[in-house]
């Protein structure tokens, strides 16, 4: 389980195919720390970690992994977010984040505002698991919806956001992970069984 709070960026140094699915190479802050076995949610998305070393690791996707999510759009030299698993005696700041993305959508625009950012995002199929100022994940940023749209939702990032995380290297078309609320499922869920 994970929050959403990035704590670091991760940049791909090494990409190889094997069966149609991907092992990805990345170089970290935190990469020390790791140990085989650990979970990682890059770009929001959990990921087992193979291997490690004092400055890289490595993960695999697997073709399933890389169809549901912008995993499979990663370019050597690209920056992901990255966050460790929650432990059980450490703070919970963000929002539940499982690491299991619902859908990719695409980033629609970025606007400067004064003190903020807006991000519209559209493409989504699961318009029914948002909420105006509800909790969603996007490339594993706990966010929340600032609006809803008819064709999406926009988020408001603020300046601090925006830098630590991999947004600042986004543009309007790029691909994000989505992960909604787990309640939002949950209920979504106990609804369509009633």
């Amino acid at each position: 389980m994970f929050t959403g709070i990035v704590e670091t960026l991760g940049e791909v140094t090494r990409i190889q195919n094997s069966s149609g699915n991907k092992i990805f190479t990345i170089k970290s802050q935190f990469t020390k720390e790791l140990r085989p076995k650990d979970s990682v949610a890059i770009n929001g998305c959990c990921l087992t970690v193979i291997s490690a070393d004092e400055q890289e690791f490595t993960v695999q996707a697997t073709s399933a992994t890389l169809e549901a999510t912008n995993l499979r759009f990663l370019k050597i030299a690209d920056y992901v977010n990255l966050e460790r698993a929650l432990k059980i005696s450490g703070r919970f700041d963000g929002h539940i984040v499982l690491g299991h993305i619902d859908e990719v959508a695409r980033i629609a625009r970025i606007t400067p505002k004064t003190g903020y950012y807006e991000i519209k995002i559209t493409g989504i199929n699961n318009y029914e698991l948002l909420t105006d100022k509800g909790a969603v994940a996007i490339d594993g940023i706990s966010l929340t919806v600032a609006k809803l749209l008819g064709d999406g939702f926009i988020v408001n990032i603020i300046p601090f956001t925006y830098e630590h995380t991999n947004l600042k290297f986004r543009r309007p078309g790029d691909f994000v992970n989505i992960e909604y609320d787990i309640i939002g499922k949950y209920v979504k869920e106990l609804i369509r069984n009633k």
